[in-house]
């Protein structure tokens, strides 16, 4: 009974001393000013995450990388959007933890020869795509020798 209580009293003090960092959508997904007639083969939207910890002197130091699925699909409630590529810049693509948030921007790239079918016109694409941002963000410890912010 005493190691079930000391045991469970340990774990509880673990995981409430642990930081934790947040991703949430801070812009949600825009396709702005679209021109059908253009000469170029892409539409670009754009959305902006943002990635905060609430503990900067435990995850000072650790790193992040951020990675999409090959293609997507995303809707603005009026349509399905097939996604061709996600983009990040690649300075964000691994990013290391040194202050309490960021704000980092996505691309979402949309191939005009699926839309160019006659029947699409650019009131159904333009618009916010709330929901889903596919991303895969993977976390790892701080390195060995890297000071901690004080």
């Amino acid at each position: 009974m005493i190691k079930r209580l000391a045991f469970t009293s340990l774990v509880l003090l673990s995981t409430l001393s642990m930081a934790e960092i947040k991703v949430k959508i801070h812009e949600p997904m825009r396709f702005d000013n679209i021109n059908m007639t253009t000469v170029t083969d892409e539409i670009v939207g754009k959305a902006s995450i943002q990635i905060e910890t609430d503990n900067l002197q435990e995850d000072f130091g650790k790193k992040l990388t951020i990675r999409f699925p090959d293609t997507g699909l995303m809707t603005n409630r009026r349509r399905w959007l097939k996604i061709e590529k996600y983009k990040i810049e690649e300075k964000d693509r691994n990013i290391v933890i040194d202050r309490e948030k960021r704000i980092i921007d996505i691309y979402a790239i949309i191939d005009r020869k699926s839309l160019n079918d006659g029947k699409m016109e650019a009131k159904f694409i333009e618009g916010e795509y709330v929901g889903y941002l596919p991303l895969i963000i993977s976390q790892y410890s701080q390195p060995v020798g890297v000071k901690k912010a004080e």
